[in-house]
């Protein structure tokens, strides 16, 4: 077997032995357990996709089926979770606070045991089952395995998605948030990818680590406007001065992008002069691209 193909294999085989251990810990509601579970999820259907041409067609259908209602049912809880944290320390015991972070840890509670439940379920050990047929045996016919070759073309494409994305910058008449947020979820897919082939291939780690980076500062601005929506319902004068200090955060981050997203994708995929998707982040502030998608 190609040792790229056996990589994949192992990180598959990784994320199932997570999925297997970490439900004990969202049950005792250890710090990071839902959000290293549901990362494990995410991965695992992130990678089923990208490989989805190599894998047997009638297994990545399921499995990503699966995953979907996995990840969505386990996103709720982190949302939640991370919402009652962010809002926490923006608020710092600010006179007021305790009634707003009462209500938002209550949230984050009722979706914990809702997560647990799901966890619990004859449905979740369903996407256990599939996922362990995935590290088992995932390509169409023994000694099937795809080729070096083949494994790091898809690497190469989840990073031309990027670059194709960044390129184009918002279509139609979607707002920069929309877009962004697609934005994120493509270098979150081409981190996957690096990540999925380090084992074979230890300088893809470098590649991991700046598609880490995009998608951790557009979280940041995503995050931001969730918790603005989030604290707005909130008394004026007790939201006002931990929302501006949020969305500084986001304009730090948002300044951050442009720079980020060159460093991550190869020298190859950056184009010449300003992407669409530079100029978005360029010409318009934090408040700016919140505005626009409203």
């Amino acid at each position: 077997m190609a040792k790229t193909a056996a990589a994949v294999q192992q990180y598959w085989a990784d994320q199932l032995e997570l999925m297997q251990t970490l439900p004990a810990e969202v049950h005792t509601r250890q710090p990071e357990s839902i959000h290293d579970l549901r990362a494990a999820g995410r991965r695992l259907k992130a990678t089923a996709r990208l490989y989805r041409p190599l894998i047997r067609p009638k297994l990545a259908s399921e499995l990503i089926e699966q995953l979907d209602w996995y990840n969505s049912q386990l996103g709720q809880a982190r949302d939640a979770e991370v919402i009652a944290e962010e809002v926490a320390e923006l608020l710092d015991n600010r006179p007021g606070a305790r009634a707003v972070i009462a209500a938002l840890e209550a949230e984050a509670r009722r979706t914990a045991h809702l997560a647990d439940r799901m966890l619990g379920s004859e449905a979740a050990a369903e996407v256990l089952r599939v996922v362990a047929e995935l590290v088992d045996d995932p390509w169409p016919a023994p000694g099937g395995a795809p080729t070096d070759d083949q494994v790091l073309g898809r690497v190469r494409w989840a990073e031309k998605r990027v670059a194709r994305e960044w390129r184009a910058g918002p279509t139609g008449g979607e707002g920069p948030l929309e877009w962004a947020h697609r934005l994120r979820r493509r270098a979150k897919a081409a981190r996957y990818a690096a990540e999925s082939v380090e084992d074979a291939i230890p300088e893809s780690k470098k590649k991991a680590v700046g598609y880490a980076r995009v998608a951790t500062l557009l979280g940041i601005v995503q995050d931001t406007v969730v918790i603005k929506r989030a604290l707005m319902v909130w008394p004026t004068a007790l939201v006002t001065e931990p929302v501006a200090a949020r969305e500084r955060l986001a304009e730090e981050a948002s300044s951050e992008v442009p720079q980020a997203v060159r460093e991550a994708l190869p020298a190859d995929l950056r184009g010449k002069g300003l992407s669409r998707g530079e100029a978005e982040f360029e010409s318009r502030s934090f408040d700016g691209l919140v505005e626009h998608d409203q």
